[in-house]
């Protein structure tokens, strides 16, 4: 919400005629469907929700320090740049959301002579070899970084959303643990196995969902990066 011109403090709401709350925090969100009964096994997805693409207004702090890695990274190089994402946010069932990390290096291994791969990350997380490492910065500045890149790859989350917010291309892997058509968007290439048992949601570790992401291989995913970003 930072910049955005059109987002006041809860406090500010009497000096304004016309104010939309947005009816959206943790506990309360609208991609989900609160049940007692199943809560502690899975997440219930609202299927009839839809994802709408977000705005980011950049300080001048910001685009100066995005515009600043970027500078340093194409004067060594005119490849084209790929933001990539392995990490996934450590909570209930991330496991299930969780692609792999070798299998990410595998994509880099194969592609690092074609373009170049840059990775934000912070505290423990780990890092892509063949790849520029931008470490502890916050998301923002991710977000920033994110904006002058050529395509962003990872899995379902916070940068998914980012790119999107930022009009960028994407290969989002999805797997069978949310459905994209909750939490995706039309213009990114999302990867989603559609079987009885997806999207599950299950808030433990769960063979359904690791049986999904073992279905999208390293050659799909090349395959699609190669598409969207010629």
């Amino acid at each position: 919400y930072e910049n955005n011109e059109s987002i006041i403090n809860a406090n500010q709401y009497k000096s304004f005629k016309n104010v939309h709350w947005i009816d959206n925090y943790p506990h309360h969100r609208p991609y989900r469907i609160y049940e007692k009964e199943t809560h502690h096994l899975k997440y219930t997805w609202n299927k009839s929700y839809k994802a709408k693409k977000g705005k980011i207004f950049f300080s001048e702090k910001e685009k100066k320090f995005a515009n600043n890695v970027w500078n340093k990274i194409k004067v060594k190089s005119k490849k084209k740049i790929i933001h990539v994402e392995p990490n996934v946010k450590i909570k209930k069932g991330y496991k299930n959301r969780d692609w792999g990390f070798n299998k990410w290096q595998f994509v880099v291994d194969k592609l690092s002579e074609k373009y170049i791969f840059l990775q934000t990350s912070h505290s423990k997380q780990k890092k892509l070899k063949k790849t520029i490492n931008i470490h502890n910065i916050n998301f923002r500045s991710s977000c920033a970084i994110l904006s002058k890149a050529d395509l962003f790859i990872g899995t379902e989350g916070g940068l998914h959303h980012a790119a999107a917010a930022l009009n960028k291309k994407a290969v989002v892997i999805f797997g069978g643990f949310i459905h994209p058509n909750i939490t995706g968007y039309s213009f990114h290439k999302n990867l989603y196995i559609d079987d009885l048992n997806s999207p599950c949601g299950s808030k433990h570790e769960c063979k359904h969902c690791k049986n999904c992401m073992d279905l999208i291989t390293v050659d799909e995913i090349i395959t699609e990066i190669n598409k969207l970003i010629k």
